[in-house]
């Protein structure tokens, strides 16, 4: 079995790995090749072509269905769909183009990342997608990975998009961690970008300025900030108090409707994994309560 191809998708649906190939171009005879891989009997198998150029696109497995998507071709808007029991390709509505990306899958949803500050989700039942602002990021993750761990998404690795690949990649112990129940993404068809998105005109990260709120005084020392989600879920943070009090001044203005929807919190060495940083993006409307425990 041979899959010659500019890019490589593939997906486990059953008992079985699904491999298509693509490229840049549909004249190669062996482009688009499309097999399946059983994983009890050792045996490949051809399946239906993929007459579709998707160069450096992506790919997930949602309701036992792969979906291709993606691509440096701009004018493709389309979302490919194999279902492995009739053995056949379709062309989908939602579809989107862009390169370098990372696809995970969540309530029956796929999430793409690798835009800068977005999430874009697509829904298989309407067909559509929507994009979820999110905070900024550390740079561009151009050519990351990403994946999902209770309820979190992480982004790892990448560089920026600055030209090609002859420099050599960068922060790749890096990760970005976004809680995708923050986030709001529902079950059904239901997912609104717009509900997260920051009010107003203020696109500063928070937690980088100061404003006239009341703090829980002074900025010296150490204190664990314990922040209870309205889901139930307590998160703790080691922090100095000055990053206690720029927190709860965040808090405060964001109480009164002004400033960003999302608080950035820097995880420093209290983070789990070989990461080199990793931060927390905690949504305004989901805290319940927070409290604060300086040390002596």
């Amino acid at each position: 079995m041979k899959i010659p191809a500019n890019s490589l998708y593939a997906g486990v649906i059953g008992k079985k790995i699904y491999v298509v190939g693509s490229g840049n171009t549909l004249a190669h005879k062996d482009y688009g090749n499309t097999y399946s891989y059983d994983l009890e009997n050792k045996k490949w198998e051809k399946k239906q072509r993929f007459n579709y150029e998707v160069t450096d696109g992506t790919s997930a497995v949602i309701n036992d269905k792969l979906y291709i998507s993606g691509g440096r071709q701009a004018s493709n808007q389309s979302m490919y769909e194999y279902n492995p029991v009739s053995d056949s390709w379709k062309v989908k509505k939602g579809g989107f183009s862009g390169h370098y990306l990372s696809s995970v899958v969540y309530n029956g949803k796929m999430l793409v990342t690798g835009n800068v500050y977005t999430v874009r989700v697509y829904d298989p039942n309407s067909e559509t997608f929507t994009t979820l602002s999110v905070p900024k990021t550390d740079y561009y993750k151009m050519a990351h990975s990403s994946v999902i761990v209770d309820d979190t998404l992480y982004m790892i690795g990448g560089r920026e998009q600055n030209g090609g690949f002859a420099e050599k990649a960068f922060k790749y112990k890096s990760v970005d961690a976004i809680s995708l129940k923050d986030l709001g993404i529902k079950s059904d068809s239901s997912t609104e970008g717009e509900k997260d998105k920051p009010s107003g005109g203020d696109t500063t990260i928070p937690g980088d300025k100061d404003n006239d709120d009341v703090t829980s005084g002074s900025d010296e020392g150490q204190a664990l900030l314990v922040v209870t989600m309205t889901n139930g879920l307590q998160k703790e943070y080691e922090l100095s108090m000055k990053e206690v009090n720029d927190f709860i001044k965040w808090y405060g203005a964001r109480d009164k409707g002004e400033g960003p929807g999302f608080y950035v919190i820097d995880e420093h060495d209290n983070n789990k994994g070989p990461f080199e940083s990793k931060k927390d993006y905690v949504v305004f409307k989901n805290i319940l309560m927070f409290e604060v425990n300086k040390y002596k």
